[in-house]
């Protein structure tokens, strides 16, 4: 299936550095130049992920470049929330490491009790994590939680919300969750991150499923920010003071 539309950002993506990844950060870079793509995040896991690398991976982004092969890179994290208290397993250092922080719940990372009240309660502390940027794959079925009201923490608390091509293709429940959680987002009119969660190259920037259902929903364009690479290079710049226009990234906030 072509897709309806076509992201021009894919801020979730995976490389060898989660083993349960299979392609280099150039690899990646190169599949989203084919696409003709323009922004691209490396959000590996954070370090409760079985596979996940050392924190000493976030912390050595200041050797990477700003542009690889003509595609703007933001270097950041998907974070584990870990508890029914939105705590996350990087603290406030390590995530000053990130340009970009994505919060996800992951089976493997949790031992609580995975009621709907429990889960919505986590996700309404995470949403006042200041560095937090996205709510990641919030429609699986192993995470059930309260939409309605949870949906208006998310907007309350300025967190973009992501549709994600992989949950939605491999994930239990995920496609059929989706039908009812962004119906809900449409209605609140919550500003979604489409992405594509890619473990493979092949897969940067393809969305099908997804952009079938937004538009099926005739979710509003103006509120998918992943077709505007300018308004979340605009987020990471306001919120950490990142500069785009260097060869290499300078992790130095600018003066208040």
């Amino acid at each position: 299936m072509t897709d309806i539309l076509q992201i021009r950002a894919d801020v979730h993506t995976h490389t060898v550095a989660s083993t349960h990844g299979y392609s280099t950060i150039n690899e990646n870079a190169a599949a989203a130049q084919a696409l003709g793509m323009q922004l691209l995040a490396v959000t590996d896991h954070g370090p409760a992920m079985p596979d996940a690398p050392h924190v000493w991976h976030f912390h050595n982004y200041k050797v990477l470049p700003r542009e690889i092969g003509g595609i703007k890179m933001l270097y950041g994290v998907e974070a584990n929330i870990i508890d029914e208290n939105g705590t996350l397993d990087m603290d406030e250092h390590e995530l000053s490491f990130c340009e970009w922080v994505i919060a996800s719940y992951h089976l493997q990372c949790v031992k609580f009790e995975r009621t709907a009240e429990l889960v919505s309660q986590g996700y309404r502390k995470v949403c006042e994590h200041p560095l937090v940027d996205v709510i990641g794959h919030p429609t699986t079925a192993m995470f059930p939680f309260d939409y309605e009201s949870v949906i208006k923490v998310f907007r309350e608390s300025g967190k973009l919300v992501e549709i994600n091509e992989s949950s939605l293709k491999w994930k239990r429940g995920a496609l059929d969750n989706a039908k009812i959680f962004y119906a809900l987002c449409k209605k609140y009119e919550v500003p979604l991150a489409l992405n594509t969660d890619a473990h493979y190259a092949g897969l940067i920037g393809r969305t099908p499923l997804a952009a079938q259902l937004l538009h099926d929903l005739d979710y509003p364009r103006r509120l998918i920010v992943t077709l505007d690479p300018e308004q979340i290079m605009d987020m990471a710049h306001r919120k950490r003071g990142i500069s785009f226009d260097s060869d290499v990234k300078q992790f130095e906030k600018e003066p208040s």
